[in-house]
């Protein structure tokens, strides 16, 4: 009897001791910065495709490794290669026909240039003659002048008179030709503006046919599926040979090196957040050892306390949902991961650290 009396008062006070314990964590916690228990979260992207095709190949699976960049899978896209092989085809033939459109430009500039120098070269025959004529005339009126004093015979006479038709005959043909060498050379000019206007055209038709030719190679890029980002593969939605409709994921990247965890803080501690304030996270996994970050958000709204989170004080059930990013530059602190997170309490004029 004795014996159980002392094990009952042993009994007794080890559970008073633990009792006291936890009462002075209990006090200490609510004395301490606010905080909560929260779960790692990374980055989510998806891996789509943006074409539809059939998938020939998957080269990662779920849990792998992958940096950004890295490739992913592959499509079926023969469609999309013969579309570039089709539009590589139409290029080459648009160059080849402003090629061809710019040598006949030459060549209409060349012939143009030759008119207008027969053009001059008439004109200035037309000026030669017309003077010889008028020179002609001179000469035929003083002979006719000369001829009733008997010092110019009727035959000179005849001569210069004949001499001046057949001079203003050549001036009246060599208007002709000047005028048929200047109708000529507008002729050559319209033609030089016509040729321009048709290498204008073709290069123009071969800017678009580059333009169609790049966006047909972004398609057939779009045949390779790279990961958007580094990270973990978390999700494998696919199989080889499955058809995708355009916007179809295949994979899903988790980036934990971006990682951040939602926490809530009761009503009454709002006032001790304020978004940049710094944090400290300790993980259950690396129990002695204290991660960094700061508050990135702070919820407008408040909510009732969630069931699966515990916050240091259960007399107000109102909080407020806060966004922390966290340091992991070693990736430690994975995705999924329990935590607890407190808040640095901040100083006077500035945020603690």
């Amino acid at each position: 009897m004795k014996r159980f009396i002392i094990v009952l008062v042993v009994l007794t006070v080890a559970l008073a001791t633990l009792l006291a314990v936890k009462v002075t964590r209990q006090g200490e916690r609510q004395k301490g910065p606010p905080g909560s228990s929260g779960i790692v979260e990374g980055t989510r992207v998806q891996a789509s495709a943006r074409l539809g095709a059939r998938i020939s190949t998957m080269l990662v699976r779920e849990g792998d490794m992958v940096t950004s960049g890295q490739l992913l899978a592959t499509l079926d896209c023969s469609e999309p290669d013969s579309l570039v092989a089709e539009t590589q085809a139409r290029l080459d033939a648009a160059r080849a026909q402003t090629l061809v459109a710019r040598t006949q430009a030459e060549a209409v500039a060349f012939s143009g240039r030759a008119a207008q120098r027969q053009a001059r070269s008439q004109k200035t025959s037309v000026g030669s003659v017309e003077a010889q004529a008028t020179n002609a005339r001179r000469q035929s009126a003083r002979a006719a002048r000369l001829e009733p004093d008997g010092v110019m015979a009727a035959a000179q006479r005849e001569n210069l008179d004949t001499a001046t038709e057949d001079l203003s005959r050549r001036k009246a043909a060599a208007v002709e030709m000047a005028d048929a060498a200047g109708e000529q050379a507008k002729a050559a000019s319209l033609q030089a503006t016509a040729a321009g206007e048709q290498v204008r055209v073709a290069e123009g038709q071969v800017a678009a046919a580059e333009a169609t030719l790049a966006r047909t190679k972004v398609l057939q890029a779009e045949c390779r599926i790279v990961a958007p980002v580094s990270g973990t593969v978390t999700v494998r939605a696919r199989e080889p040979g499955e058809v995708v409709m355009p916007g179809a994921t295949l994979y899903e990247i988790t980036d934990a090196r971006d990682a951040k965890v939602t926490f809530y803080v009761a009503n009454a501690d709002l006032g001790q957040v304020a978004p940049g304030q710094a944090v400290k996270v300790v993980a259950d996994a690396w129990p002695d050892r204290v991660f960094t970050g700061h508050v990135r958000r702070v919820s407008p709204e408040a909510e009732f306390t969630p069931r699966t989170i515990q916050t240091r004080s259960d007399r107000d059930r109102l909080v407020y949902a806060v966004e922390a990013a966290l340091d992991n530059p070693d990736g430690a602190l994975r995705v999924g991961m329990p935590v607890e997170v407190r808040l640095v309490p901040t100083n006077a004029g500035g945020t603690g650290s």
